[in-house]
């Protein structure tokens, strides 16, 4: 390969070698800077998706406040499964419920797919306020489009 290219003319030699650069830059470009700065900016677009939604939290918590107000009496007695229901369709959320499952002998697994965030905190701040449900753990991740997120959340009556 050496003496083939010792063999070439000096300007077929520098035609070939700079071909050759310009080559490897454009792969260096195409297969490692393109998909390194696009990573980047689709990590850096998804930690601050992931703050607003907690910011949104934290603001759906300092309006439910830290105490949930008294439960109704009948409401009380009503089964976690049975208000987890009735006010999911107050709020429009049954077509967005993919599953629910208890979760315990006093909580439920809630699970929704193409959910808007704002009217699942809408959802909880009411559970809390009125019925005094708490969430114990949630898991939120965006969906493609903006404002819709799939959720998992376990809710305990307090």
């Amino acid at each position: 390969m050496k003496s083939w290219f010792n063999n070439l003319q000096q300007r077929e030699q520098l035609v070939l070698s700079v071909g050759s650069l310009l080559g490897g830059l454009i792969i260096l470009w195409v297969f490692v800077w393109v998909p390194l700065t696009t990573g980047t900016s689709e990590l850096r677009d998804t930690v601050v998706e992931k703050q607003r939604f907690t910011a949104s939290l934290h603001q759906a918590q300092t309006l439910a406040g830290d105490q949930p107000t008294q439960a109704p009496a009948e409401t009380a007695t009503a089964s976690l499964i049975l208000i987890v229901d009735q006010t999911l369709r107050e709020h429009g959320l049954t077509s967005r419920l993919q599953r629910n499952q208890p979760d315990g002998p006093d909580g439920i697994r809630v699970t929704f797919q193409q959910a808007s965030f704002d009217s699942l905190v809408e959802w909880l701040i009411v559970l809390h306020q009125s019925h005094g449900v708490s969430v114990e753990s949630a898991n939120f991740d965006s969906e493609r489009q903006t404002g819709l997120v799939a959720a998992t959340l376990v809710l305990r009556r307090s």
